[in-house]
């Protein structure tokens, strides 16, 4: 069965800011107007989508509404949601990060370009729902084929033709191209880009070389960086070696404790959110020492905690309780702001912002959460009446800025 085409929704992390461009400076910090940048943000891939006229819907694997539904053809009316969303960041004094691709199928992302020019099926893995009987192969048949994208010259082609479109739209509502726009914080290679589990599909040097070099000949402005987890199964030998580039200007670190095996929602003793916590700082730890060693600065970009779910509670009921993912921030924060007060890290993006929306249920659904649509509706999402989550974040990142 041929998938819906759907190519890589460029994501957006978003923090708060003033205006101007932001660079990496001689002492590795980031900075904006001769003034230390601190970046206190969420991610928030949904944003194109809702500032669309047509926001969804999303099935159980990608959305719907996509930004380039085929080959070089581009929906008008997601970039003038991209447009409008840009629009509004600007107004708030809000900078977008812009992911040009996602080693992931949610969005199409390495797969589908792969797909498009091997004339392939994606092989989906299981995820939301569980009974959706496209998702019959697995991660690591997933991981292996989107990994063909880093040798595949048609694909690679393919996608500079998709970046310089992108870098070079006028956007509807300001009139600036983006590559002028200061509300655009960096340009992101990709969500997660990593090689396949064996190394036998490296994201080679030529691949990064070759693409870090053409964003930068597009658009000098902006800062590029690659998006990867730095996942601790591939090391500090590869995290080196694919950040130490010259025109990657910062590196990246996500930790994802549920997905990786290290803490069960449904587990209620302090053994096991202390284990998660120890996970997550000793990481950290170890990937800031990574960063030093190349002498990159480095965002905390991704990670997250479920809601309660033992004693027959459901983690993905926004009405649940979330006192161990409130307990989970309050340390991984405190050790984030110690390293960035350190000059080591340069802030964070926690995963996701919903806002007011909420999940609904089946296998199509029309509100975009910060839960991507391969995802069940729900898991990571912080809502607007999470309110001592939201105080909490609040007064931290009044902390934070008081660093720069």
């Amino acid at each position: 069965m041929k998938l819906i085409s759907a190519l890589s929704i460029i994501g957006l992390t978003v923090a708060l800011t003033s205006a101007g461009f932001v660079t990496v400076e001689d002492d590795g910090n980031f900075y904006e107007n001769d003034k230390r940048y601190i970046v206190w943000g969420a991610n928030y891939w949904e944003a194109m989508n809702l500032g669309a006229q047509k926001t969804g819907p999303a099935d159980s694997q990608k959305p719907v509404n996509v930004l380039m539904p085929e080959p070089g053809v581009y929906n008008e009316d997601m970039f003038k949601g991209l447009d409008y969303a840009l629009y509004q960041m600007k107004k708030r004094g809000m900078k977008a990060v812009m992911i040009l691709n996602n080693f992931w199928q949610w969005s199409g992302g390495f797969s589908q370009y792969v797909s498009w020019v091997k004339n392939t099926t994606i092989p989906l893995p299981p995820g939301y729902p569980e009974n959706d009987p496209r998702a019959q192969s697995s991660w690591d048949e997933l991981i292996n084929h989107s990994a063909e994208f880093y040798t595949c010259k048609k694909c690679i082609s393919m996608w500079k033709k998709h970046i310089k479109t992108v870098i070079n739209r006028k956007n509807v509502y300001t009139g600036k191209r983006y590559k002028d726009d200061d509300t655009i914080f960096s340009w992101e290679f990709a969500n997660e880009p990593r090689q396949n589990s064996d190394g036998s599909k490296p994201m080679t040097d030529e691949f990064i070389e070759d693409i870090s070099g053409y964003i930068r000949s597009l658009d000098k402005n902006h800062m590029i960086t690659l998006g990867s987890e730095a996942h601790p199964m591939f090391g500090r030998e590869v995290f080196i070696r694919e950040n130490n580039h010259k025109n990657l200007d910062y590196a990246t670190t996500h930790i994802w404790v549920q997905n990786w095996n290290e803490y069960d929602p449904k587990n209620a003793t302090e053994a096991n959110l202390q284990h998660a916590i120890d996970y997550c700082i000793n990481h950290l730890r170890e990937t800031a020492g990574w960063a030093l060693k190349i002498n990159k600065p480095i965002i905390f970009e991704e990670y997250g905690m479920a809601r309660d779910g033992w004693d027959g509670q459901d983690e993905y009921d926004p009405a649940t309780p979330a006192t161990n993912r409130l307990k989970y921030y309050k340390a991984i924060l405190n050790e984030i702001y110690k390293l960035t007060d350190k000059q080591i890290f340069q802030g964070q993006n926690f995963w996701a912002y919903s806002g007011e929306g909420r999940p609904t249920s089946g296998d199509s659904r029309d509100l975009y959460l910060g839960d991507p649509a391969h995802e069940h509706p729900g898991w990571y999402g912080v809502y607007d009446k999470d309110t001592d989550m939201i105080n909490y974040l609040k007064k931290m990142g009044k902390k934070f800025l008081k660093l720069e």
